[in-house]
């Protein structure tokens, strides 16, 4: 391992190194940071429905709710509240995203440059640099649909901040060992990560105990659980003790839903999906090669790494295998040396280098889809994009696809109408119908319009006079009326993406159930859970998109 020669000239070698990743994050800043804000406003074409969820949270965290006391959601506190901090002081949620996503990265950016310097050589610095930026700035969640979202941002940056930790725990460093620095920031990030997606910390711990224990690093082992556990600490004089275990509860709720534990694929499909098992068998191979180089604590270190990995990867939507960006790197800075060869003649260092380079092609359409996702967003002719809240004066700066917004699309179940098909209702296998005080309601879905069904909702609404004051709670999977109306207030202990149960049907004073629902079976489970509870619904008013029920 390369020493410093003295502590002068260390220093100074250190500073002169760290000087291009620098470099790297602040252009990277600049450039994609820049240009989301040069826009003027957050353009979105894709996943509408997670953007209403992501609204409704901030909304309500900058008007003094807190997130898993005042309403339900398994995701962390720091997910939004850098985007409720700009919405609180008066931005629009469009401007409001693209500033929180900077003042993210702008903290991100001072671990990811020690990261860089101490761990990484030559391009792979700067490539570690850029991967950690463009995961904060992205505006799409990864994969290789070329539209842009900002729906499900908080895995971006919760990679961001593993990354860090991951760089630190498994590689040894480069030059002078500063055990207590990079146990500090592993604790911090991995505290961060804690409040951002819980899952992260959950998956991963076991893989980075493991990592610093086998290199050695039982000292930065230690001061990153003590940081970790003063920052957590520091968290809760804050936020309270009651936080927590009403985040445990959430996460719960969410973990055994009946419609949602799991936003992808099954795992048994996610282990061998075609655009999986290619990676998880180089994964295996990368741990075999090492161990045969004389790399054997790094290859045990990533073989107790892939679970957790794969867990991730399974409970974010879009199953993106994005731990392949930082363990190709890993993988190149850790390869065998030159000359060595194992049993089968192959040069061993030559075959983890083909293996990285090829986790980094598998990665590579959903990695250049977040680069250019700001170029895109930039780009976007505006005319296309209609405002998402045309009533609201602060937020007139987010805006949706026309087509997305108002082209309602509604998907029906056709075997259960004349015609021939009716024969075939029994083998289709939709699952119960949803029963309306003794009415089946019909199996109608809404597939994209959301933005025109929630205004014509609140028109409707408006002209039968149960706007002002009132509060209702929507059967089916967002509940989010005042987001269109100033007059309709939040319903508390509501959900702002339904997991389970009736949250909030004990403050709402009016029940929605839409004929046609987003998810048919949150509105039967809803439906459900208020009969088991006796509560009483009685019809008041019948529109040909709702049916308005007053607790009785």
């Amino acid at each position: 391992m390369p020493m410093w020669p003295n502590d002068e000239n260390g220093a100074a070698m250190q500073r002169m190194k760290g000087f291009g990743p620098a470099l790297t994050c602040v252009v990277a800043i600049a450039v994609l940071g820049g240009l989301s804000l040069a826009r003027g406003g957050l353009y979105i074409d894709r996943y509408e429905g997670d953007v209403l969820h992501l609204v409704e949270i901030v909304v309500r965290m900058a008007e003094g709710q807190r997130p898993h006391q005042d309403f339900m959601t398994p995701i962390g506190i720091l997910a939004t509240w850098p985007i409720a901090v700009f919405v609180k002081a008066g931005f629009g949620i469009g401007m409001s995203v693209h500033w929180a996503q900077i003042a993210v990265a702008l903290v991100l950016a001072p671990a990811v440059i020690w990261t860089a310097v101490s761990r990484f050589s030559g391009v792979f610095a700067h490539l570690f640099a850029i991967f950690c930026m463009v995961l904060v700035l992205a505006l799409v969640y990864g994969e290789a649909d070329p539209h842009v979202s900002i729906s499900m941002h908080y895995n971006r940056w919760a990679w961001g901040f593993s990354f860090v930790a991951l760089a630190l725990a498994f590689l040894p460093p480069l030059g002078r060992n500063k055990a207590a620095l990079d146990g500090a920031l592993i604790g911090i990030c991995m505290a961060l990560v804690i409040l951002i997606k819980v899952t992260f910390v959950v998956a991963l711990a076991s893989g980075l105990i493991v990592a610093l224990v086998l290199r050695g690093a039982g000292r930065s082992l230690l001061v990153a659980l003590g940081v970790g556990t003063v920052t957590l600490a520091l968290a809760t004089l804050i936020l309270g003790w009651s936080f927590w275990p009403a985040y445990v509860g959430d996460l719960i709720a969410t973990a055994t839903s009946e419609t949602r534990a799991h936003p992808g694929r099954p795992l048994d499909q996610l282990l061998t999906a075609p655009m999986l098992l290619g990676a998880h068998l180089l994964m295996l191979l990368a741990v075999v090669l090492l161990r045969q180089g004389g790399r054997p604590a790094a290859g045990l270190s990533l073989l107790v790494l892939f679970p957790g990995l794969v867990y991730i990867t399974y409970q974010n939507f879009g199953n993106d295998p994005q731990w392949l960006m930082i363990v190709s790197l890993m993988l190149l800075m850790v390869r065998p040396d030159a000359g060595i060869r194992n049993a089968w003649g192959w040069d061993l260092r030559q075959g983890v280098g083909a293996i990285a380079c090829a986790m980094l092609a598998i990665t590579s359409p959903s990695f250049m889809n977040m680069v250019y996702s700001p170029f895109r967003h930039f780009s976007d002719d505006p005319s296309e994009y209609v405002h998402m809240f045309p009533r609201s004066v602060q937020h007139d700066d987010i805006f949706n696809s026309s087509k997305r917004a108002y082209q309602v699309n509604i998907h029906i179940a056709g075997e259960a109408r004349a015609g021939g098909l009716e024969k075939y209702a029994d083998l289709a296998e939709r699952g119960d119908p949803t029963i309306l005080l003794d009415e089946t309601l019909p199996d109608c879905g809404v597939q994209s319009g959301l933005v025109a069904t929630s205004e014509a909702t609140v028109e409707a609404l408006e002209a039968a006079g149960y706007t002002t004051g009132k509060r209702i709670m929507v059967a089916d999977l967002m509940s989010n009326l005042p987001l269109f109306s100033e007059g309709i207030e939040w319903v508390e202990g509501g959900a702002p993406w339904r997991y389970g149960g009736a949250p909030g049907i004990d403050s709402a004073a009016y029940v929605l159930v839409p004929l046609c629902a987003i998810n048919l079976a949150a509105r039967r489970e809803i439906l459900k859970a208020i009969e088991s509870r006796g509560i009483t619904l009685k019809e008041v008013y019948r529109d040909p998109l709702f049916v308005l029920l007053e607790k009785v």
